[in-house]
């Protein structure tokens, strides 16, 4: 039985999450003139109405702004490959933050990469930018350039490099490259970053939120007029606490039942020892020991509950071989990892993500013209 405290799987029942379709209309049947397409890391669609008072710019569009799902698991890097492909992860095969390599028998950040990774290799399908006709630059922080995620998502875009100052002139120097009938995105990660080192709950989320507020309405002011904005956000976020992190590492017992480690706290993928039955002993020890702090998934359930994809959906064997033998989706503020495979600064992360409340999967979808 699905718990009442998360959401449906994003693709069950014939669902399909909205953040499938944001880009792909601009790309696909664009109309002519500017696009503006901004991504506000980690500002989930519930902590920007509880936090309305710090976002007057975005206060004054709220009817202009709806609620959309973001696909599962609630992360950066699968929502963003799921934003620029329009496709779920069952397809493009982005995971989660980690997400296991058959190759290596290791799992991989799909952020930074690994040395002889080639991101093209890695996620083989076409951008929806790559497949289409219109000029396009991508204005992000200056250290993701050339990062594997970039190598993945972005391809078919130029990249140019802001920093904290001068995102604003980037994006009009991003918009006079692109041409009167291009497309630019903005991605902003002050929110995301401020919430994993702080958490929401605290002094620094809600300056670096009404900073956020600040430069969309610096946008406003500055972009050429009639330019189409478009708001959204890959995932939200909730607090956790040491109180509340289950540490595999302190059940060997169990580890022994564990090859390898990947997704992340909230949207946990294990990937079981060889042999029979490893991940139906593993599944069952993982009921027993963490209970109703989380939902545990076995592969087969994965798979027809619409998680990562539609049911019944075709999966290639580049896809399937990453395909976790248990996933286990967090509930309340929970969260659950092998913290000896993981380096110190994860333990010490406030502000998570990756599963299914409603705080980490609805993200809002702001359209407006200047």
């Amino acid at each position: 039985m699905w718990p009442s405290d998360l959401l449906p799987p994003p693709f069950a029942a014939g669902a399909r999450p909205g953040l499938l379709d944001v880009l792909r209309p601009l790309v696909d049947s664009p109309e002519p003139g500017r696009d503006l397409v901004v991504l506000l890391d980690g500002l989930g669609a519930d902590l920007l109405l509880e936090h309305r008072a710090l976002t007057p710019t975005l206060r004054r569009l709220e009817q202009h702004t709806e609620r959309v799902r973001t696909v599962s698991p609630s992360t950066t890097s699968s929502a963003m490959v799921s934003l620029h492909t329009g496709l779920p992860p069952l397809e493009h095969g982005v995971l989660g933050y980690l997400t296991y390599d058959p190759r290596s028998g290791r799992s991989l950040n799909q952020l930074t990469g690994a040395p002889g990774t080639d991101p093209r290799g890695w996620m083989p399908l076409a951008t929806l930018v790559e497949a289409g006709a219109r000029r396009a630059v991508q204005v992000g922080p200056k250290k993701h350039a050339g990062s594997h995620l970039s190598g993945v998502a972005y391809r078919g875009w130029e990249f140019r490099g802001h920093g904290r100052e001068d995102r604003v002139e980037t994006v009009r120097s991003a918009l006079r490259r692109a041409g009167p009938d291009g497309l630019v995105h903005l991605h902003v990660d002050d929110v995301d970053h401020a919430g994993h080192r702080y958490g929401v709950d605290s002094e620094e989320w809600r300056t670096a939120l009404a900073e956020v507020d600040g430069l969309i309405g610096t946008l406003l002011r500055r972009l050429p007029r009639g330019t189409r904005l478009h708001v959204t956000a890959d995932h939200g976020m909730v607090d956790t606490s040491p109180a509340h992190t289950t540490d595999l590492a302190d059940h060997p017992r169990l580890l022994r039942l564990v090859h390898e480690v990947a997704g992340e706290a909230r949207a946990l993928a294990l990937h079981a020892v060889p042999g029979d039955g490893a991940g139906e002993e593993l599944a069952a020890a993982l009921e027993t020991l963490l209970g109703e702090r989380a939902l545990v998934l076995p592969r087969e359930r994965i798979l027809s509950s619409g998680l990562l994809g539609p049911i019944g959906a075709a999966v290639s064997a580049r896809v399937a071989e990453r395909l976790p033998d248990v996933l286990v989706l967090s509930r309340g503020r929970w969260s659950v990892d092998d913290f000896s495979r993981r380096p110190d600064t994860a333990r010490a992360m406030l502000g998570v993500h990756g599963s299914l409340t409603a705080a980490e999967c609805w993200v809002p979808l702001l359209r407006t013209v200047v």
